[in-house]
């Protein structure tokens, strides 16, 4: 011990003297989405990054002391990022007098707990209403004009025709953006930024306002039509069949051109380039990715009953006319119909990222679909403040600190197989027939087979996974609750003879092995806790 003492006395001043010689090591660059080769990434320290994280409460950031623990909760899920709001109305409590501590707040705590960051900015719009709009804002009727009601009645919506409003959420946004841009602009802690949440005006499908009336029964601008002319052959399904029952007029009213639709198109175009104009000033600042989410569309029902003119499936295509300056458009699923709404939103201008999601069991699988199936970039349950309760991980987290767990470690290699094909989603129950088995090709001359050994219970979880192709006889296995035979497809009909099963994890590309199975464990079988199996197969 003496001379491992005198060792290091003599060794630690000569690695002082190299450090403060060799030049500090500057920032990383700034986050960005980077498109390339039919693929879409979000890219952060100059790799991939792909966020399985959580959102808090609407309003645990007016509380440190309920963040930090709401935080704490997320670290316990295993989570490597965190969404968390901050609030126009605290903010700028006064015209242009401001107050960042909520913002330094939650850098701060995130940063502490190494997990990255994605501010939710509560401008004009929440959820298609204006209460987190400052006081001052809402007090002055007469020069931030309110939507009116079909009926004519004032709404507590700011209307997306109001300059002056715009303008204050310009000035507002892009002071915020300068403020994180001057304390993070080395760490990188913050990574995108949401401009708005749930933008649109819920409880009409306009504003029906002298102004709004007018717009309305005047002419669709030509910067639209132009657009959606340019980009027929991608429209949406909506959007097409609205468009195509008036023989693709490219002039006339709102209602002359789209139908039925004229009411909720007519506002998502004014909508979208409203927050493309806070997006447009924020970005001026510090040109971090920028998001925009959607509370989709509930059935049968129209416009309003969810809030107009926000990116719903019906007006994606107008958004992104009307909003260049946002990287992405992402649901809210709340719905079980998960794999219809990511299809929606994963298009080739689009790249897949769910904000929220319902933070129950049933939803916990969709984080392998996210990521497997649809090439996401991330995936969010919203309210987790109360995952970890005594230290354990509550009834509702259970499942997604399971999942969360294996997940994590596979991160690089789960970005670095997307857009391969050679990745599969393991989720028991999307369709009928589909409770206990499912199966998929892997390569030329294999299929697996996937059988479930666990009750479908949409209450308390279901079975769920992935499967990487990572060479033609070696697979990756992970998840829980079910088991997998890879069946040949030529000759014979039979399973492919295994070589060895090893159970594992991965620390950074490196695999590293903890048993390997064989006899009575010579099965490639997941039980109910979330397990990474490597497999290698007799070729």
């Amino acid at each position: 011990m003496p001379a491992y003492t005198s060792t290091k006395a003599l060794v630690l001043p000569f690695l002082l003297l190299l450090s403060s010689l060799w030049p500090a090591e500057g920032p990383q660059p700034i986050p960005r989405i980077e498109k390339a080769n039919g693929q879409v990434r979000l890219i952060v320290d100059n790799a991939p990054f792909l966020m399985l994280g959580g959102q808090v409460h609407n309003s645990t950031n007016s509380n440190l002391e309920q963040l930090n623990k709401a935080l704490d909760s997320l670290v316990g899920l295993h989570a490597n990022s965190a969404e968390v709001p901050i609030y126009w109305e605290s903010i700028e409590p006064a015209p242009g007098q401001f107050d960042f501590r909520i913002v330094d707040g939650a850098v701060q705590a995130a940063r502490k707990r190494g997990l990255r960051l994605i501010l939710l900015w509560f401008g004009t719009w929440k959820n298609g209403e204006s209460y987190y709009a400052p006081e001052w804002i809402r007090r002055d009727e007469a020069q931030f004009q309110r939507v009116a009601g079909a009926l004519g009645e004032q709404t507590a919506i700011i209307s997306p025709l109001s300059e002056r409003a715009q303008e204050a959420d310009q000035k507002a946004f892009a002071a915020v953006m300068r403020h994180i841009r001057s304390i993070d602009e080395v760490e990188r802690t913050v990574i995108m930024v949401q401009v708005e949440n749930e933008s649109g005006l819920f409880g009409t499908d306009r504003d029906y306002s002298v102004d709004g009336t007018r717009l309305f029964q005047g002419p669709v601008p030509n910067e639209l039509i132009s657009f959606l002319n340019q980009n027929r052959e991608r429209l949406t399904s909506t959007m097409t069949a609205a468009w195509a029952a008036s023989a693709f007029r490219k002039t006339g009213g709102w209602s002359d051109i789209f139908g039925d639709l004229a009411p909720e198109v007519f506002s998502a175009w004014y909508v979208a380039r409203y927050v493309n104009a806070v997006a447009s000033a924020g970005k001026k600042e510090y040109p971090l990715p920028m998001s925009a989410n959607a509370w989709l569309i509930e059935g049968g029902e129209r416009a309003g009953r969810w809030p107009s003119g926000g990116p719903t499936e019906h007006v994606l295509d107008v958004w992104k006319a009307a909003a260049p300056a946002l990287d992405i458009l992402a649901p809210d699923i709340y719905y079980p119909k998960f794999h219809d709404i990511c299809t929606q939103y994963s298009r080739s201008d689009n790249v897949l990222f769910v904000p929220e999601t319902n933070y129950n069991p049933y939803f916990a699988g969709f984080a392998f679909t996210t990521f497997a199936e649809f090439n996401g970039i991330g995936f969010s349950p919203f309210g987790i403040d109360d995952a970890i309760k005594d230290g354990m991980p509550s009834p509702e987290a259970t499942q997604f600190e399971d999942s969360y767990r294996v997940l994590r470690p596979l991160l690089p290699l789960i970005a670095q197989y997307q857009y391969t094909g050679k990745m599969h989603s393991v989720l028991q129950g999307i369709a009928a027939g589909e409770d206990w088995v499912q199966s998929f090709r892997v390569g030329s001359r294999l299929a697996a087979h996937v059988e479930f050994t666990v009750p479908f219970n949409p209450e308390k979880g279901r079975a769920r996974g992935l499967l990487i192709e990572l060479a033609a006889d070696t697979f990756l296995v992970v998840g829980a609750g079910f088991k997998v035979e890879f069946r040949e497809l030529e000759g014979p009909l039979r399973n492919a003879e295994v070589l060895f099963i090893e159970e594992g994890s991965f620390e950074g590309n490196r695999w590293v092995p903890s048993r390997r199975l064989n006899g009575d464990e010579r099965a490639v079988s997941l039980p109910e806790r979330s397990t990474i199996l490597m497999v290698k197969i007799l070729e």
